[in-house]
């Protein structure tokens, strides 16, 4: 006897469904699809649509890589690919990233005569690549309408667009990844689609090592039939994927190991970093400096503490997961795809996403022992747009519509328009993150030193996008926080040049009054300098090394420190006061005043700053400004004699004498500054106030001042 058929929530009784679509026209599921005659054109429009963002970003907005991720151009891949385009191949250039992108730069660096343009082309084709690779592979295994939302949802994602743009190797690392299950897993199925598969699969392993996952992933895909091969055919397929991976990743290897160079997946520093230093909020450069050469194996990582890098894993496992949801995805993407994943195992799409869930869980996996990063997730990111999709394109609660004709509409889909909404609100304040921490400074800085370098030089800095930019040796920023030591490793290795900006503060505090360029530091002499965004270029000349002369003076110290907080910190109020106090001593009160609206920003209704304020635009004669910060610092300080002596003030420079008096003659016994208390005798004389004028000669004779 056969099973009954598995009921379905369109399989009602032909009676019934009549009388439901004669009695209204809305039904809570849909039927058939709806027609997939537009969804390949809308695709191509996202894609169109994503490709004229990205291109306006990488023109207009993007001149100049960030100082994290994209560090490694300047100081690693554009390097490499100069050397490729003039012959020089150096496998140990490779051991901890492969050699692919390099080669890809190098053959597009040909066709453009600036690295970083030709970097750019990649990251913006490869992206397009993935975005059609997946919505091909969406449609032939789902449908299309999946396809199209899913396809949507992966393009406003902001960290999709910021690596659309930015000049790594993820873009270049996912496309490889989505083209490579494109073969495997869109049929019809054969030993040479295996093939390629298995040499892309190479590639992306040679662009970014954790790719390595694809090959479990793909082996697993074909031998559970997930890609439509015959049972008789699987071993032959499997062969002919693992074979062809194997032939482009092992002569690598052997042509690497030949020069002595090794890959260096640095997976047990990775671990060794996430239990012993991240989780004490130690950074990763103290970690490299002070801790990395006690974990040369990883076995000595796990014989540290046992205990404490299983914990740690547990940990990493879930908590991978909730930052890929929180900071990856987003909310709105992350709460789509959870609805998701429940449409799609009660419509049955579920089992055809299975091969896409099984290599992202490896993918996910092979994540878990590094600290988290969302460019380490990147290629995930499809997965959850895939099961977001679901939950807008479901049958399920589709809400359909009567459209006539014997067509029917579906209205869930209309829901999608929130999370997209979102996505985007989310994602233009991402890239409005990411390009006020760009170094912009190191374009005109450099052009300053095209002017003033020679052929040769060397530049000492802590990344090496100046030294890029201007055509110069880079020499690393030294790991010391000793000025002599710094000034030690630049006569060692010849440098004429220093250039010290806001990550060279950020990473060495204690020399951070460099970026001061009134700290008049021995040897260094200041070339060139930028405001806006903090960067000073030094040339190096004879004497470097020697302390400066306010060198153990507390006060001229922290005053050249809070210099340079001013400068790398916007929120640091503190510093902005310390330094206005200091140019109120020179009475620059106009240069005071903009520190301290700088300092109100970020500490507004703090009553002593509001009495700065009213003090010092009394001084520069704004008068009503000052009442009104006196009028904030008043509700706070209540009966402060201070108040009375600013109102007194404010009183005075306006002409009111009188009133001046009013306020004075109950602190005229309080200890003041001398040009106070000569004010405050000029009024009393004016007003024959005998007593208070009395008090105040007798506090001028105190301080040894004649009236």
């Amino acid at each position: 006897m056969s099973p009954a058929p598995r009921r379905t929530p369109d399989r009602v009784r032909p009676a019934a469904a009549a009388k439901a679509r004669s009695a209204s026209p809305l039904r809570v599921h849909g039927g058939s699809t709806p027609s997939a005659s537009w969804f390949a054109l809308a695709a191509w429009g996202v894609m169109v649509a994503y490709a004229a963002v990205v291109l306006f970003i990488q023109v207009r907005l993007h001149p100049v890589g960030d100082v994290f991720t994209e560090t490694d151009f300047y100081g690693a891949y554009a390097l490499g690919a100069r050397g490729l385009q003039q012959g020089h191949l150096d496998p140990s250039r490779y051991a901890v990233i492969g050699p692919v992108y390099e080669f890809a730069l190098a053959l597009v660096g040909f066709a453009s005569p600036h690295l970083f343009a030709a970097a750019s082309a990649i990251s913006l084709v490869s992206m397009l690549a993935t975005l059609w690779a997946w919505h091909r592979l969406w449609s032939a295994r789902v449908n299309p309408a999946l396809a199209l939302a899913a396809t949507a949802l992966l393009a406003v994602n902001g960290q999709f667009l910021r690596y659309g743009y930015s000049v790594t190797t993820d873009a270049l690392a996912m496309a490889l990844q989505a083209l490579a299950l494109l073969l495997l897993l869109r049929g019809p199925a054969s030993a040479r689609r295996m093939a390629a598969a298995g040499a892309l699969a190479a590639l992306a392993f040679l662009t970014r090592y954790n790719s390595a996952a694809l090959l479990p992933a793909g082996l697993l895909a074909i031998f559970a039939g997930w890609t439509g091969a015959a049972r008789t055919e699987r071993a032959r397929h499997a062969l002919a994927f693992a074979g062809a991976f194997a032939a482009l990743v092992l002569p690598w290897m052997g042509v690497s190991l030949a020069s002595g160079a090794k890959l260096a997946f640095q997976l047990h520093h990775n671990v060794a970093y996430e239990v012993f230093a991240r989780a004490r909020g130690i950074a990763w450069d103290t970690y490299q400096r002070e801790m990395q050469p006690q974990f040369p194996t990883p076995w000595s990582v796990v014989a540290r503490d046992p205990g404490a890098v299983f914990a740690r894993m547990l940990f990493n496992l879930v908590d991978h997961l909730r930052l890929d949801a929180a900071q990856l995805a987003g909310a709105p993407l992350a709460l789509a795809a959870l609805a998701g994943v429940v449409f799609a195992w009660r419509d049955g799409s579920l089992r055809a996403m299975r091969p896409v869930l099984a290599a992202a869980l490896l993918l996910f996996l092979l994540l878990v022992p590094a600290f988290h990063s969302e460019r380490y997730s990147l290629p995930l990111l499809p997965v959850w747009a895939m099961l977001a999709g679901a939950a807008f394109t479901s049958p399920l609660l589709a809400l359909s519509l009567d459209a006539g004709a014997g067509r029917r509409v579906w209205l869930k889909p209309l829901l999608i328009a929130l999370p997209l909404a979102l996505a985007t609100r989310t994602s233009v304040a991402l890239q409005q993150r990411t390009f006020a921490l760009l170094p912009v400074e190191v374009i005109p800085m450099a052009r300053a030193a095209g002017t003033l370098a020679a052929a040769g030089d060397k530049v000492m800095a802590r990344k090496p996008h100046f030294a890029w930019h201007a055509g110069l040796e880079a020499v690393p920023f030294p790991f010391t926080d000793s000025l002599s030591q710094v000034a030690a490793a630049a006569r060692a290795q010849n440098v004429r040049w220093l250039y010290f900006s806001w990550p060279e503060a950020e990473m060495r505090p204690a020399v951070a009054y460099l970026l001061d360029t009134t700290s008049n530091v021995p040897g260094l002499r200041v070339r060139a300098a930028s405001a806006k965004h903090p960067a000073v270029l030094y040339e190096i000349l004879p004497g470097f090394g020697t302390k400066p002369e306010w060198a153990g003076d507390p006060g001229l110290e922290a005053l050249h420190r809070a210099r340079a907080n001013v400068l790398i910190n916007r929120t640091d109020w503190r510093s902005r006061v310390y330094v206005a106090m200091h140019e109120r001593t020179l009475e620059r009160w106009t240069e005071a005043q903009a520190l301290i609206d700088e300092a109100l920003a970020w500490a507004p209704g703090d009553p002593e700053l509001e009495l700065l304020a009213a003090d010092n635009l009394t001084r520069l004669g704004s008068l009503a400004a000052a009442r009104t910060a006196l009028g904030r610092a008043e509700s706070a300080l209540g009966a402060d004699p201070r108040v009375a002596v600013a109102r007194g003030w404010i009183a005075a420079l306006d002409g009111n004498t009188a009133e001046a008096a009013r306020w004075w003659a109950p602190v005229a016994s309080i200890p003041g500054d001398e040009r106070t208390l000569r004010r405050m005798r000029e009024v009393f004389i004016e007003t024959r106030d005998e007593p208070s004028l009395a008090m105040v000669e007798q506090r001028l004779e105190e301080m040894g001042v004649r009236p």
